[in-house]
This record gives C-alpha cells, structure tokens and sequence, in this order.
C-alpha cells in the first residue's frame, strides 16, 4: 500500500481560484528538495490522519482505506 499526503497552503489566497490542496506520494515527499531531512522525517513519521505543519505548507496523512 503507498503512503500518500495531502499537501494544501497554510495561508491561502482567497483570490486564488486555483487548486488549494494536492496528493502526491511518499515518493514525491522523498523528493522534494524544499524539505530538509529533518522535515521529511516528520512528515514520514506522521500517523494516518497525522499533520505537519510548515510556515507555508501543511502536510496530512490520508487515511488509507483497506481494500475490499
């Protein structure tokens, strides 16, 4: 089962029509140069339903679903 993150802006634009919050993968966390290893280790190390919080970003783990 892949482990996958909910990425949405701390403080959003409220003019900004665009997209507020994406998924991505822990790959995609793994890979993103913006994160120092300390945060990258926090953010893994949320439980589902977990949160991490940034200045600019804030990052939840999905609750995955059992398949069935």
């Amino acid at each position: 089962m892949t482990t996958t993150y909910e990425i949405s802006l701390v403080s959003p634009d409220p003019d900004d029509t665009g997209v507020r919050r994406i998924r991505v993968s822990a790959h995609y966390i793994d890979g993103e140069d913006r994160l120092s290893p300390e945060q990258k280790a926090a953010i893994r190390a949320l439980p589902p339903g977990g949160v991490w919080r940034g200045r600019v970003i804030q990052v939840k783990r999905v609750i995955e679903k059992e398949p069935g």
